[in-house]
């Protein structure tokens, strides 16, 4: 498979009163289209400025980062946000469900932000979404009246609303019983069979019979970097 996702040197540091703090430190990084990896480490090992490069949230002080042949770092915040919206799906740890919407209206939402799945295919997409994650029957439902492990799986819903090749997923089994977590893990390997590329960013401990691929972050570098066995 190709490299889909390229990070070539790419280095971020903060400037503080008490100097320069660099959050990682010249990685190279290749991800293949369909992949599905766990970056794993302790609190402050780069993990989160990771994944805000990997979705442009945020841009590195040095280096490139190159996703599906664009230049993620040299995007604009207007082209940035067309092309995260269309490019990659982010599941929070937190939800981040609009708690004033309904559960259908909150992938609506999305969608209509983006604007590149046809009006009239929204809401069947919608409920086709919260179908394969279980939860098709709390559409009419605000979130706060479903469990954490039931606003999770909106909130994966949500992130495929607009089909994006990437997911990425942030602690997303941090707030969840073992069970949940279990359903949830199952659930991304099955998102990995229909060909998405997924990212899951955590700071607990993980399995090789879970991923493809686990990579280690310590004080900023790629410490280790495990296949799965053939």
């Amino acid at each position: 498979m190709s490299n889909f996702i390229q990070f070539n040197q790419v280095s971020k540091w903060f400037e503080s009163p008490a100097g320069r703090f660099a959050a990682l430190k010249n990685i190279d990084l290749k991800i293949a289209q369909g992949d599905h990896v766990a970056i794993v480490g302790k609190s402050g090992s780069g993990k989160s400025t990771l994944l805000n490069m990997l979705t442009g949230i945020d841009h590195p002080s040095q280096g490139t980062v190159t996703i599906n042949a664009n230049q993620v770092h040299g995007l604009n915040e207007s082209r940035l946000a067309r092309w995260r919206g269309k490019n990659v799906g982010i599941v929070f740890q937190f939800f981040q469900l609009i708690p004033t919407l309904s559960v259908l209206e909150n992938l609506l939402l999305a969608m209509d932000f983006v604007n590149v799945i046809p009006r009239q295919e929204r809401q069947p997409r919608a409920e086709m979404l919260l179908e394969q994650v279980a939860v098709s029957q709390h559409a009419a439902k605000l979130p706060a009246a479903l469990s954490g492990g039931e606003q999770q799986r909106v909130a994966i819903a949500r992130a495929l609303a607009n089909d994006p090749p990437i997911l990425v997923a942030d602690e997303p089994t941090g707030n969840l019983d073992s069970k949940t977590a279990q359903d949830i893990l199952r659930l991304f390997v099955q998102l990995v069979g229909d060909g998405k590329t997924v990212i899951v960013v955590t700071h607990e401990k993980v399995s090789d019979t879970d991923y493809d691929r686990i990579i280690s972050l310590t004080d900023g570098t790629i410490s280790s970097d495990k296949r799965r066995a053939a």
